[in-house]
């Protein structure tokens, strides 16, 4: 999908006129800035040929899986031709998935290039090149609409929406009513339709077009608050077009982006409560193609396309009609009561996040839902296990190390290296065995994510916005990415990719060796969960109380479970389970295929902390200052140990010891199978870092500003 597209020019014309080609001229110039952003090396330079007739210009546009070009074709001698060229990447590891996706975009370009309707883009030609794929098109001059309505402003004229949405309407119903089978769009929103200086509406981005196959179940894709709620599940239907056409005018009328609002709730954003200038005709006809439920939308873009010609030529006759005040009453055909597939954003207490209120309801899916194998947890007699410290050995110190500022997540061990960061703004270096320091690389902001280990470099987020890669022997500055918002998600490194979250709501991918964006979603609230990836699947947490399970890639949403408040705990992922806290107090355990809640456990508190597997057991603090451990299987609580202060730490068990900090200032090792304590080790600051063990030291920072390398006490058995 394109994100970003910049730029136009006079394309096809007869001859190359001085002016031509200097308005090229001052595009390309224009246009550096965005190449330059992409860094060296990851775009074609200014001259490059493909297939000995290309000539590339310039960058025009990008997107998570590609690169636009506009290029000049060269075997035309006499006549300026310019063209579009979309260059897809392949990421996958594996040569016969490359292969088999090769044979896919050869029989898709060969579908696409059969289509010919005047607001579909010509394809002129596609080939492989060096593991890539291009596309050769019709280059489109003008603007998209979602340009246009952020320029203007303000909703669009009545009369103006309905020309539009008659004309898109023509177009669908060419795809819907392709033969030897229709095809399905998918992502019909504002930024996919392009205006031309003719005021010719044309539908770009055919990258996810689906030939329709009935009850055919596949990945999530398309744009959430565009997307139908049966095309979250998969379901690619001539009726998902329909109810994505409707939100695309229905934000054509309202200036209503529906990207920032809960999903399926346009029954609560009615157009004339947005803008009072809406005919009571042209909602109905909206409303109707944004009902929840698929049978009850316009049966075909036909019906829907006369629907829309009947309210234009009213309005012909009637030219009040737009106004709501003097609109006669007609029958509502707009259905009430709506249930959302999702429940609302639900403001995240002590988060930093103000002005989210909660609205809608849990999804019966999740408030509902049993398993066979799983049930609810029943009252139990709880163990609490407490113990005074002065009964208690201390471990022994063997070294520790200080920065200029706190130490607040965890650090990483690596090949006799440790490695975190500090709040000074650095990522540090040491021996692991003795402490000494090795190297510190210099970010501009505070680094509150734990350093994650991609083949030879060190990755690590920062205050500043940034992801950055760091030489692992040096420390030498090898690549950054920039984020529009501080990133406390820690990256996490699944070959060849890195996967992270960021305050500015997005979940990213971005390529290891290069650090170039590969695709990015959007959440609806800051991401400061970690990522877990397991099996090409990306699980992480968002403020907005989602967790998301995306592909990793593309990045499309395969589920997301709905907490009832916000995801800072990193999930973590056992056969076919996966285990999360919230800020709603709980523990939930949700099964990864079905996306249903199988058990959940209440603490009494937020749960920040990232859980752990070990011998059948989660284990899991809580801000109520318990460390809990607690049956996989069905949510029985085994036993809790109490602390008296928060617990934000993530436990990490070794050889039936679970070591945890504590923000009364302690590391705590306790019998992972009792919960009784075995020893402690005061530092001098509250601790917010989870260990790291390694060859018999357990390694763990404080806000005491120190890096603590530990061991066990000589009497500890």
């Amino acid at each position: 999908m394109i994100i970003k597209k910049i730029g136009t020019t006079n394309l096809g014309k007869p001859s190359d006129t001085e002016s031509d080609r200097g308005k090229r001229e001052d595009e390309t110039t224009s246009l550096e800035a965005l190449r330059n952003s992409l860094g060296a090396g990851n775009t074609m330079p200014r001259g490059q040929l493909l297939e000995g007739r290309y000539e590339v210009e310039q960058v025009i546009g990008y997107g998570g899986m590609s690169t636009v070009y506009r290029a000049r074709d060269i075997h035309f001698a006499s006549t300026v031709r310019v063209c579009a060229i979309k260059e897809m990447f392949d990421v996958s590891a594996d040569p016969n998935v490359r292969q088999d996706k090769l044979k896919r975009f050869e029989e898709e370009a060969n579908f696409l290039a059969m289509l010919n309707h005047v607001s579909i883009p010509k394809i002129f030609d596609f080939f492989a090149a060096n593991d890539r794929r291009y596309l050769v098109l019709e280059y489109i001059e003008g603007k998209n609409l979602e340009t246009v309505l952020e320029e203007r402003g303000t909703p669009f004229e009545e009369e103006q929406v309905l020309e539009w949405g008659i004309t898109l309407c023509d177009v669908l119903h060419y795809l819907h009513n392709h033969r030897p089978k229709p095809i399905v769009f998918r992502d019909m929103k504002p930024s996919n339709i392009m205006i031309t200086s003719e005021n010719r509406l044309v539908l770009i981005d055919f990258g996810i077009a689906k030939t329709f196959q009935e009850d055919k179940k596949g990945t999530m894709i398309g744009t959430e608050g565009y997307s139908p709620p049966e095309q979250y599940k998969g379901l690619a239907l001539p009726g998902g077009d329909i109810y994505a056409l409707g939100a695309t005018l229905h934000q054509m009328l309202t200036n209503s982006d529906p990207r920032n609002e809960v999903p399926f709730t346009f029954h609560e954003r009615l157009p004339r409560i947005l803008n009072p200038r809406t005919s009571p005709e042209i909602e109905a006809v909206v409303m109707k193609a944004l009902e929840f439920d698929i049978a009850k939308r316009w049966l075909s873009v036909e019906e829907f396309r006369q629907a829309l010609i009947r309210v234009r030529d009213r309005n012909a006759t009637q030219p009040t009609g737009g106004k709501a005040s003097e609109a006669p009453n007609i029958r509502n055909t707009m259905a009430t009561g709506l249930n959302p597939l999702t429940g609302g954003i639900v403001a995240a207490r002590g988060a930093g996040l103000s002005g989210l209120n909660p609205t809608g309801n849990r999804s019966d899916n999740q408030t509902n839902a049993t398993s066979n194998r799983f049930r609810q947890p029943q009252a139990v007699e709880e163990t609490e296990v407490q113990a005074s410290l002065d009964d208690l050995p201390m471990g022994e110190l063997v070294w520790s190390f200080a920065s200029e500022e706190e130490i607040r997540n965890n650090p990483v061990v690596h090949n006799g290296m440790v490695f975190f960061g500090s709040y000074d703004s650095n990522l540090y270096a040491l021996e692991a065995q003795k402490g000494e320091f090795l190297w510190k690389a210099p970010t501009t902001g505070g680094v509150c994510t734990v350093p994650s280990i991609a083949d030879r470099a060190v990755v690590v987020g920062s205050e500043d916005g940034m992801l950055y890669a760091f030489d692992i022997d040096h420390g030498n500055q090898l690549w950054n990415y920039r984020t529009s918002g501080p990133v406390r998600s820690s990256a996490r490194y699944y070959s060849p990719m890195i996967f992270f979250g960021s305050d500015d709501q997005y979940i990213y991918c971005v390529e290891a060796r290069t650090g170039r964006q590969v695709w990015k979603q959007r959440t609806w609230a800051p991401v400061r969960s970690t990522p877990t990836v397991v099996s090409g699947t990306v699980y992480i947490g968002s403020m907005d109380g989602h967790l998301y399970a995306l592909d990793g890639n593309n990045g499309n949403i395969k589920w997301k479970f709905r907490a009832l408040e916000g995801i800072i705990s990193s999930p973590l992922v056992h056969e076919n389970l996966a285990f999360v806290g919230s800020l709603d107090n709980n523990l939930y355990c949700i099964d990864t295929v079905s996306s249903w809640r199988l058990w959940k456990y209440k603490t009494n508190s937020y749960v920040n902390s990232s859980p752990i597997f070990y011998n059948g057991k989660i284990y899991v603090g809580s801000v109520d200052g318990y460390l809990y451990c607690i049956e996989a299987k069905n949510g029985r609580l085994v036993w809790k140990f109490n602390t008296g202060k928060q617990v934000t730490s993530s436990p990490r068990v070794a050889d039936g010891t679970v070591y945890f900090g504590g923000v009364d200032g302690n590391l705590y090792a306790l019998d992972a199978e009792k919960g009784t304590p075995r020893w402690f080790y005061p530092t001098e600051g509250p601790i917010t870092s989870s260990p790291a063990i390694d060859n018999g030291h357990i390694y763990i920072g404080s806000l005491d500003y120190r890096l603590y390398a530990l061991t066990a006490p000589a009497t500890d058995k």
